[in-house]
């Protein structure tokens, strides 16, 4: 293979790192040389610029302010250890608390790479530190590829404001997304979580056999959460998505300094193949979630502590839900479901409800319950539901059964039955 060093780049009006002896034939270390360059290019905020090789990078890496680390991918790619940019991630192995791999901070940027780790295998995984982890006003993180990360990008250790993360798609096998601590507006756009680059990854010269394969996806659905969102004061999430994953997206409260609960607006996105969705433990009561057309192959969890309203318009569920119930709702806080459809609810056919409300408020308009053969009722109301309006609905030919428990004030439009069963 031909080392990044062997085909100049002649961009004179960057840093290029075969210049400060950068090798790329993925057996030198070229930390030095990449830090080197990176501090080179602190003086006056410029790109460093990385050709096409596999770079080893047995320590870590510190992109100063104002400084942009870019290879040659122009765009989203899938994993191809072989071509592009490539750097190779060694240390912290067994030290998830242990330096990051790349660190940016304010106005830095990640651009046009792969990152592999090579001593990272299917059928014996091993924790290490974040990936990418960012600090800081505005840093951003564009059309970058992890293949096989452990823990992916931290945009919540550290105060910080603005992170934008676009074209990022990564095989993360313990937490995908973190995001805490930032007090004015983050932005992910098309970042996909997706065991697929690890797969399909052409290193060396072959993708995953199906034993492993297997092996990584029974791995992510037993440990992985895909987007965890802590303290953040408006985050738009935009065609995103998380597969295999233990939880998809999930909302905390957080104790860091920063810290808190969120607010975010997501939109054309989904969370396929696992057993939970969305998980809400807590967003800020005054502003909560909204998802817009989004897709959801799994359940959807609202915690009891949760105050803040969820909304959802229209979206889609089919399949997969762990309890049985698409939705399970405990908090006190609103949730409305406008323009959305269910199918396939409680696979096992034991008479789960479709939306299991046991709490809080609960509004409908414009609903499809396209279940044909649906066990149980569509709606179960508990005991600490305080409000009920449904406006529009249909059971795709069945009666619309409501079971409830509850002593809310109910407001319905329509033909709904209303049958003795209680919660399970």
């Amino acid at each position: 293979m031909r080392g990044g060093s062997e085909r100049k780049m002649t961009d004179r009006t960057a840093v290029i790192v075969s210049d400060f002896g950068a090798r790329g034939d993925g057996v030198a270390d070229d930390t030095p040389s990449f830090q080197a360059a990176l501090d080179a290019a602190a003086v006056r905020g410029e790109r460093v610029l990385v050709p096409a090789g596999q770079f080893r990078i047995s320590g870590t890496l510190s992109i100063p302010p104002g400084v942009t680390l870019e290879g040659v991918w122009a765009g989203p790619h899938t994993s191809m250890v072989e071509r592009g940019t490539v750097l190779l991630a060694y240390d912290g192995r067994d030290d998830e608390t242990s330096t990051p791999f790349i660190s940016l901070t304010h106005n830095s940027t990640l651009k046009g790479v792969t990152i592999y780790y090579p001593e990272q295998l299917p059928q014996d995984i091993h924790p290490y530190p974040w990936t990418i982890q960012g600090r800081g006003q505005h840093y951003n993180v564009i059309d970058v590829t992890l293949a096989n990360a452990y823990n992916g990008i931290d945009c919540g250790t550290y105060h910080n404001e603005g992170h934008h993360l676009r074209n990022v798609l990564a095989c993360c096998l313990r937490r995908g997304v973190l995001v805490d601590q930032c007090t004015d507006i983050g932005r992910l756009e098309n970042v996909h979580i997706h065991s697929v680059y690890w797969w399909r990854i052409h290193y060396p010269e072959r993708s995953l056999t199906r034993e492993e394969v297997d092996a990584v996806n029974n791995y992510t659905l037993e440990h992985l959460e895909g987007f965890i969102i802590g303290r953040t004061d408006w985050e738009y999430i935009s065609n995103s998505f998380v597969i295999w994953a233990k939880v998809g997206f999930r909302f905390v409260h957080t104790d860091t300094p920063a810290g808190g609960t969120g607010n975010a607006v997501i939109t054309q996105s989904g969370s396929d193949i696992g057993p939970l969705a969305v998980l809400v433990e807590e967003v800020q009561s005054h502003a909560g979630v909204a998802f817009e057309n989004c897709q959801f192959m799994s359940g959807f969890n609202i915690a009891p502590q949760n105050r803040g309203p969820v909304k959802l318009s229209n979206c889609g569920f089919w399949g997969r839900a762990g309890a049985g119930s698409q939705m399970v709702l405990r908090g006190s806080g609103a949730v409305f479901l406008t323009a959305t459809h269910f199918s396939a609810w409680d696979q096992a056919r034991e008479g789960m409800p479709c939306v299991d409300a046991r709490a809080g408020k609960l509004f409908l308009n414009g609903v499809d319950f396209m279940d044909v053969r649906p066990t149980g009722p569509h709606i179960a109301l508990g005991s600490d539901v305080t409000y009920v309006s449904i406006v529009g609905a249909s059971g795709a030919g069945n009666p619309l059964r409501l079971a409830n428990t509850s002593a809310a004030d109910i407001q319905i439009l329509g033909p709904w039955e209303d049958v003795a069963e209680h919660l399970t």
